[in-house]
């Protein structure tokens, strides 16, 4: 394997988010990302971009290594890069659990994992800054239903949705509904309400002001767990 993939960070940590939650884990984040959120928790993958070249052969290595059982090749956005394909794909055949997470702003046709989990970013992402083009690409790229369609339509494995929710705004929840109606999606169990925000004041609170709202449609709440146990902190 000679492919090889732009990584931000690789390390062992504990899944904090979404069906997995709680789970030991071995995370490769891959640098890049089409879109620019205002609240990205992760700068150096989007707005101030950072990482090395590593082959995809060393990355399996190191995973193999770790000895955990779960991978999450995450981001920035895994589907910029090619070579997510072959990490994948290797991935599957040394027999481990392989979770990507992805935005579902950019498509990757042929790429193979065990729980898909797509994050679509609703409006209020767009960033504000004066003096960028940068909320046009932003709402060009982010809203796209026909892919989130196409993307749940072709998953081999298993899938989920985790959207990123201002606790208290309406809007961002009659956004999602019409999303997911859209994209056929019925089983709102899948769907994940994740509260904006990441220190534990705030993750607190959002989870509070969720959980009605999972109730009454259905949703899932969706923690954070590796904020309330690290912060928000590289590596973890």
């Amino acid at each position: 394997m000679t492919s090889s993939l732009i990584i931000a960070e690789e390390f062992v940590s504990i899944q904090g988010e979404g069906a997995l939650v709680g789970m030991p884990s071995y995370f490769v984040r891959v640098t890049g990302c089409p879109l620019r959120c205002s609240w990205c928790d992760e700068p150096g993958t989007s707005w101030k971009p950072v990482g090395e070249a590593r082959s995809v052969a060393d990355i399996v290595t190191r995973i193999v290594a770790s000895g955990m059982r779960h991978v999450v090749l995450t981001g920035g956005e895994p589907f910029s890069q090619a070579a997510s394909i072959a990490l994948a794909e290797a991935v599957e055949q040394v027999g481990l659990h392989l979770t990507i997470e992805t935005s579902g702003a950019v498509d990757r046709p042929g790429l193979y994992c065990d729980l898909l989990s797509i994050s679509p970013k609703l409006a209020h992402s767009t960033p504000k800054r004066r003096g960028e083009n940068l909320a046009a690409r932003h709402n060009l790229l982010r809203y796209n239903p026909e892919l989130l369609r196409s993307l749940l339509a072709v998953s081999v494995g298993d899938w989920q949705i985790k959207a990123v929710i201002r606790p208290g705004n309406d809007k961002d929840i009659s956004e999602l509904l019409a999303l997911l109606n859209y994209a056929k999606v019925s089983d709102m169990s899948r769907v994940f309400l994740v509260p904006e925000g990441v220190d534990a004041a705030a993750l607190d609170a959002g989870l509070r002001a969720l959980a009605p709202v999972c109730i009454k449609h259905g949703f899932r709440l969706g923690h954070r767990l590796h904020l309330a146990l690290y912060g928000n902190t590289p590596g973890t």
